[in-house]
């Protein structure tokens, strides 16, 4: 089901002095969550697979390790479903501030301005409701690390438009991070019919990172994982349950 109208809550997470030594919250920059996949491969909505051991929908799973980087979260979706997701843990009532314990953050779930556009679409909706970074990820990674994200952050001020991890001589554009200036390519791209991810780089200045480079943060690497069939979940779903 397409979703007609854009849902905002605030969500409460866990403390920044429990992200990890590597991770630190950083206000200038937004979680960009592409989350409109058809999901035709997995044969039902795989952003809503229960995540063990709570059962928790893998799109409030995804957005949950990384989250609490930032103080504002996009994910576009063009199911109601998965917007609900995300709304059905969410505490309220808390202002930002009042327990510097707690990382307060805004969860924007909007539709896609343009559904037949493809993640490209996606990316353009999300850089439109951005100002400066957005770290850009696909709502179906199941191992994200904020750790191996907070890296890539960390090379944001050296004059590019977009940091794009490499892993096995493949970009990863939905594992990357993309300044909102990219936005006049990316839209004129789409003007002109294209699709692909990887259309509008050559009209912005990306820096390539090594995926080898994130491997102190995450050594086998999984946070590029991505799930589309059922044989890819079971696989996720055995690591998942190792904890």
């Amino acid at each position: 089901m397409k979703a007609t109208r854009s849902f905002c809550w605030g969500i409460e997470s866990k403390g920044m002095d429990e992200m990890g030594p590597d991770v630190r919250y950083n206000e200038n920059v937004t979680l960009l969550i592409i989350a409109g996949g058809s999901s035709r491969r997995m044969g039902s909505d795989k952003l809503l697979l229960p995540v063990p051991p709570r059962g928790k929908p893998l799109i409030r799973h995804a957005t949950e390790r990384l989250m609490t980087m930032v103080a504002r979260t996009v994910v576009v979706a063009n199911s109601i479903g998965v917007c609900e997701a995300l709304r059905d843990s969410s505490q309220s009532g808390r202002q930002r501030g009042e327990d510097p314990a707690v990382v307060y953050t805004d969860i924007h779930c909007i539709p896609d301005d343009s559904p037949g556009d493809g993640p490209l679409g996606g990316l353009a909706t999300g850089l439109r409701r951005t100002e400066g970074w957005a770290l850009t990820v696909a709502g179906d990674m199941p191992f994200l690390s904020a750790a191996a994200c907070q890296y890539l952050t960390d090379l944001s001020d050296g004059g590019c438009d977009a940091i794009v991890p490499v892993l096995e001589g493949r970009s990863q554009p939905l594992h990357a991070l993309y300044h909102s200036r990219c936005l006049p390519a990316v839209e004129n791209v789409l003007a002109g019919g294209l699709r692909r991810m990887d259309s509008f780089w050559p009209y912005v200045r990306v820096r390539w990172i090594a995926a080898s480079a994130l491997r102190p943060f995450d050594p086998e690497l999984r946070t590029f994982t991505n799930i589309n069939t059922p044989a890819e979940w079971g696989k996720a779903l055995s690591l998942l349950s190792q904890g």
